[in-house]
């Protein structure tokens, strides 16, 4: 007996592709976990989860290392003013001072023992300030790009032919050199009587450009060998499939390459309607984009040989 599928809602990749969650998997006959997975969920981490981490990681270091100086009572010169505290406190403070490399001067190891932990201290201390430093630059130097991809997608038609469009602005404004855009349509097919799920590609009239600046609509002609033909006659998607977008290009500032991602489900998908003008000019010539209205589409003009705007 067949199990019964997961929800769009559950499995969807659209979640993770527009960053509102991730894909519900559970793999079976494999390990969930592995050691080298560390530096990647350090990386996915948000600010606020990487300082916790990292503060109580750095007091936890110091409360254990308090601990092993207190089993040498007489290993730390406390000098003449003793700091107030008890000796576990004292200790700890000893502690940061050490891995801190601060040297008040007022405290320093005498014996053996303690010069001993002094040493693997600071050396773990070394190393731990150089993990949490790479983590940090590894955060800020990776390349991200601020586009903003229209919440809805439209069928619409363009020189008489339906046509599937959204589109994409780029909220920086600055120049992204030889922008690429590739859009698939994920379904289940029935494959020997199989269910599988499967990637099919939705050629765009233009698939790239050479400067993006401000925004892109991306097209895609409805004909008979198109992957989605079959949704014109319902004039509705395959509840099950989700249009995914990707969009890559070289940012002029950094010269690195940035990429950027959504997804649209068949619940997304408006038809015989078009999304409304946005882009304007003033009388200075400067360009304008109302992102006021990106999202908002309007019904098909019936009048034949009129055509929906393509900004």
């Amino acid at each position: 007996m067949r199990k019964p599928r997961q929800s769009p809602d559950e499995s969807s990749l659209t979640l993770a592709l527009r960053g509102d969650g991730a894909m519900k998997i559970k793999p079976l006959g494999a390990r969930r976990w592995h050691p080298s997975d560390i530096y990647h969920q350090l990386i996915t981490l948000t600010w606020p989860q990487l300082i916790a981490l990292f503060v109580a990681t750095f007091l936890c270091f110091n409360f254990l290392f308090a601990f092993l100086y207190g089993l040498d009572p007489q290993g730390i010169n406390w000098g003449d003013t003793k700091v107030n505290a008890a000796p576990y406190w004292r200790a700890f403070f000893f502690s940061i001072d050490t891995v801190a490399t601060i040297g008040y001067g007022n405290m320093y190891p005498v014996s053996v023992l303690t010069n001993i932990l002094v040493v693997v201290e600071i050396t773990l201390g070394i190393l731990f300030f150089a993990l949490v430093t790479g983590i940090a630059f590894a955060r800020f130097s990776r390349p991200t790009a601020r586009v903003l991809f229209s919440r809805v997608a439209v069928v619409s038609h363009v020189h008489g032919k339906p046509t599937l469009m959204f589109r994409a602005a780029n909220q920086r404004h600055n120049l992204v050199f030889e922008a690429r855009a590739t859009v698939s349509i994920l379904s289940d097919e029935e494959v020997d009587g199989m269910t599988m799920r499967r990637f099919r590609d939705l050629r765009l009239a233009r698939a790239s450009t050479p400067v993006f600046a401000l925004s892109w609509m991306m097209m895609h002609e409805i004909g008979p060998d198109s992957p989605i033909a079959a949704w014109l006659e319902q004039q509705a998607a395959q509840p099950d499939a989700e249009i995914v977008v990707l969009l890559t290009g070289m940012d002029e500032r950094s010269g690195q390459n940035i990429h950027a991602r959504w997804a649209y489900r068949a619940g997304d998908i408006r038809w015989n309607a078009r999304l409304v003008d946005i882009i304007g000019i003033l009388p200075d010539g400067t360009r304008t984009i109302d992102y006021s209205r990106f999202h908002e589409t309007v019904e098909d003009d019936p009048v034949e040989g009129a055509q929906p705007s393509l900004n």
